[in-house]
């Protein structure tokens, strides 16, 4: 009959629930696993490749041990054993380690970059160099706050340029000059920093930016 709704088998809707949250537990494997690998490469791997045997899984309203070991192929008492619980109790928010295995790729530096905090910094100036809303920020980043601590490192996705280039030296207080091939151009900077750039004035670098903002540099 018309304007008469069409109910779904209850088998069909507990399923089609179910691969929903598949789909937003692996999206936030993902982000873990990018976070990961970009911090690999900006300690100094560079190309190679590297391999990491845990991510994270946020505990949501809702789970248990039973249907999270199953998501992972694990059985329950794997993941307690992975994460020291002594009973099965978990309550939403909680952090869980979680077996997943990762690349260093040029498609992950994509995606991702790791930023580390310097003396001055706030969530809002790190939020407004690189045109992230602060909520998106503390998101990804796990963030209960706005507070940020000198060398905590914090997450950016999305719009990430890597590309080599040498450092020319700093214009002003804020703004740093590169050179790759013929062609100069100019990246902002945490003020106060540029003098720290200057002494690398000369080398060519790998240099990893965003919204015309340094976010690391591997020498």
């Amino acid at each position: 009959m018309m304007g008469k709704a069409v109910l779904r088998p209850r088998k069909a809707r507990i399923e089609e629930k179910r691969e929903k949250k598949r789909r937003k537990r692996n999206a936030q494997l993902a982000t873990v696993t990018v976070a990961a690998a970009v911090t690999a490469s900006s300690i100094g791997l560079g190309g190679k490749e590297a391999n990491a045997s845990a991510g994270k899984y946020v505990v949501e309203k809702g789970d248990t041990l039973y249907r999270i070991s199953k998501d992972y192929d694990l059985t329950v008492q794997q993941l307690k054993e992975m994460n020291e619980l002594v009973s099965d109790k978990i309550f939403p928010g909680q952090e869980l380690d979680v077996p997943t295995e990762f690349h260093t790729t040029e498609s992950f530096l994509q995606h991702a970059a790791i930023y580390t905090v310097v003396p001055g910094d706030t969530l809002w100036s790190i939020a407004d160099r690189y045109s992230v809303p602060v909520s998106e920020l503390k998101r990804i980043n796990h963030l209960s706050s706005n507070m940020v601590l000198i060398h905590q490192r914090l997450i950016i996705m999305e719009d990430i340029a890597v590309q080599s280039a040498k450092i020319v030296g700093a214009a002003d207080n804020f703004t740093i000059e590169f050179q790759s091939g013929s062609r100069h151009f100019a990246l902002k900077v945490p003020y106060g920093t540029a003098q720290e750039y200057q002494r690398l004035a000369g080398k060519t670098v790998i240099v990893t930016h965003k919204n015309g903002a340094v976010v690391n540099i591997q020498k």
